[in-house]
């Protein structure tokens, strides 16, 4: 057999490099190269570009190469926050008649310049600029479809936009939100115009395209045999758990059969394999839930571990840096691809002014502007296809590393900093006995606390009613701007105690999805909608079902529940994230806890740990701590 196809020395030498690159990188960390840039970087050095001890014809890292490009697509479908995109129908039910006598133009405003709204006139207007820079290339006879072209140039790297508004803790407030849901919207729709795009070149333009809408009735017939199958057949629910503990792993094999059932589906429909690859992943973000992310976790590990380095660092493998040196059109021409790529995001950007400052519109603009796996994997589909010429194909390749280098830092450097110290208020909806009794409770926890009802009765009465320094707000959640605004984009938590079951979801629905509120509790007193706000993610307190475990709990264990409950001691229970990088792999005897505050438990990627001496802190880190206020606030300021 052939040294090509046989011999596992190239294949040792792609995963070296994916070992020792991230470790390099942290030598250099002024640099701040993302770590694909510096295994497409390795690629080159060892590929046609470089020394050639690997070259694109092998066939074991040809075949490993496209199953991590197919991977990347998957999980990219895996991060799709889907509760965070729900759209309620206007009109609809009660809901319709609570907002019938809403007719403030802050309400209109707010529906015509909401998070979706925005980030979709955005998106159009980087199609419409991106196909001028189509028709360019196009008229210099760099590329023989325009169209192509202008989707290679709209997309957004989502793989980058997220872990950055992480970073500068923005992924929530509705300025986060926007930016996270215009990158998704980028990256859904040119996967979907790619796929179109690439059936008409191939076929024409045919009924055959058409077929492509068989990928989204399977999709959807899975989704609602999946619900039914996991909500109604308990059995079921209980042998994957099982299974997914043992060495079946039956989570992961199943992943892997949808994923594959989606590629080859596509493959058989005449449809792009990554459009497949996306909506099995989104497949498995509807249908996971919290018991699931252990096996998310351990495949994304099986995926940036193994196969998606191979992908690109076989992309640096197959670039081709003698036909860009070797043509003076296409050296002249990268600095006006490079200028584009930042023009086709900023420009349309600008719509963000309608609901943020011009230095939030303007980072908002250059973080969207980072490109990095789809736009290669689009340029790569376009090579093979004929459509781009192999220069070009080089040139987008470089025109990624830049953007997804420069983007983040320019980015990082003009977005308003928030302030360390900044109050994170706990906003309570519904100002009746319950709103009242439960502010009460928070605020003797010395939390900072806004109740807010849109009737002026209620909130009148709970001004006279409740203590000092809780700050009471008549205000309509769908309202822009204001103080309930500037409330809920600081705030942490929401909880909601209005009785009306179809307002109490709108309110879930817009705090998740307007503002990224992540934590909201809400009473539900119907058992049978429970679903509904499971769906959103938000935490449900149901009487009829949790009155006995609250019973039980205090039967069991009553200094527990009386330590949780009482206000009239400086005693208090909280929950803090490590953010703090400077506590990352310390072990807790070393940790210079104030005062008496312990540490409880430790939640990591959906698992609880009992702490002890030598456990170490992992960035993170969800953490459950006692103590006494003073202590517990100096804490929570530890480590943020």
């Amino acid at each position: 057999m052939e040294e090509s196809t046989g011999s596992f020395t190239p294949l040792l030498i792609v995963i070296a490099l994916a070992f020792f690159v991230p470790l390099l990188l942290t030598r250099f960390e002024r640099l701040r190269l993302p770590i694909v840039v510096g295994e497409i970087l390795a690629g080159i050095a060892i590929g046609r570009s470089g020394f050639g001890w690997v070259t694109h014809e092998d066939q074991l890292l040809t075949l490993l190469a496209e199953f991590g490009f197919v991977f990347l697509m998957f999980l990219a479908g895996m991060e799709i926050d889907f509760a965070s995109l729900n759209i309620e129908l206007p009109g609809s039910s009660a809901e319709g008649k609570a907002h019938a006598g809403i007719g403030k133009a802050g309400g209109r405003r707010s529906r015509k310049w909401g998070p979706l709204s925005t980030s979709a006139y955005s998106f159009l207007l980087t199609l419409a600029l991106s196909t001028i820079v189509g028709v360019v290339l196009l008229r210099m006879g760099l590329v023989s479809n325009p169209w192509m072209m202008a989707l290679i140039m709209s997309t957004t790297s989502l793989g980058v936009v997220m872990p950055v508004l992480k970073e500068q803790e923005l992924i929530r407030g509705r300025f986060g939100q926007t930016i996270l849901i215009a990158a998704l919207i980028a990256d859904f729709a040119t996967m979907i115009l790619i796929t179109v795009v690439v059936a008409t070149v191939s076929h024409g333009l045919t009924l055959d395209i058409l077929l492509i809408s068989v990928l989204f009735v399977v999709f959807f017939l899975f989704y609602r045999l999946g619900i039914i199958s996991l909500n109604r057949v308990e059995s079921l629910r209980r042998t994957l758990e099982d299974l997914s503990h043992t060495t079946a792993r039956i989570k992961i094999r199943g992943a892997f059969t949808i994923m594959l059932l989606f590629v080859v589906l596509a493959e058989v429909l005449g449809a792009e394999i990554i459009l497949g690859a996306f909506m099995a992943g989104a497949m498995l973000s509807l249908l996971s839930t919290r018991e699931d992310l252990e096996a998310m976790h351990q495949l994304e590990a099986v995926g940036f571990g193994f196969f998606i380095p191979i992908f690109f660092i076989m992309v640096g493998v197959d670039f081709n840096l003698g036909v860009l040196l070797g043509s003076t059109d296409a050296l002249l021409l990268l600095p006006f691809l490079v200028l584009a790529a930042f023009v086709v995001k900023v420009g349309p950007a600008l719509l963000f002014r309608f609901q943020f400052t011009w230095r939030e519109t303007f980072s908002a603009g250059f973080l969207l502007s980072s490109r990095l796996s789809l736009i290669i994997a689009a340029s790569a589909i376009g090579l093979n296809l004929g459509i781009i010429s192999e220069s070009v194909n080089t040139m987008i390749i470089l025109v990624a590393i830049v953007t997804v280098s420069v983007a983040p830092l320019i980015f990082s450097r003009i977005v308003p900093r928030t302030e360390e110290e900044t109050v994170h208020p706990v906003v309570v909806f519904g100002a009746e006995r319950l709103g009242l009794q439960v502010a009460e409770q928070l605020r003797g926890h010395n939390e900072h606390v806004v109740i807010v009802d849109a009737d002026a009765n209620l909130t009148a009465r709970a001004r006279r009613r409740v203590s000092k320094g809780i700050e009471v707000l008549q205000a309509d959640v769908d309202e822009e701007g204001g103080r309930l605004a500037e409330h809920l984009d600081l705030a942490d938590t929401v909880v909601v105690t209005i009785s009306d079951t179809d307002r109490n979801r709108h309110v879930c629905h817009v705090a998740r999805t307007r503002y990224g509120i992540s934590h909201i509790v809400t009473l539900v007193r119907e058992t049978n909608r429970l679903l509904e706000f499971e769906a959103l993610n938000v935490t449900v307190f149901n009487p009829s079902l949790d009155q006995a475990a609250l019973l039980s709990l205090l039967a069991r264990n009553p200094d527990i529940y009386d330590l949780l409950t009482r206000t009239d001691d400086n005693k208090e229970v909280s929950e803090v994230w490590v953010h703090n990088h400077g506590y990352d792999d310390m072990a807790l005897r070393e940790l210079p806890l104030p005062g008496d505050v312990l540490i409880l438990s430790i939640r990591r990627d959906g698992e609880f740990i009992v702490p002890r001496g030598n456990t170490q802190l992992t960035y993170g880190d969800h953490l459950t701590l006692v103590g006494t206020f003073d202590h517990l606030h100096d804490a929570r300021a530890l480590f943020a």
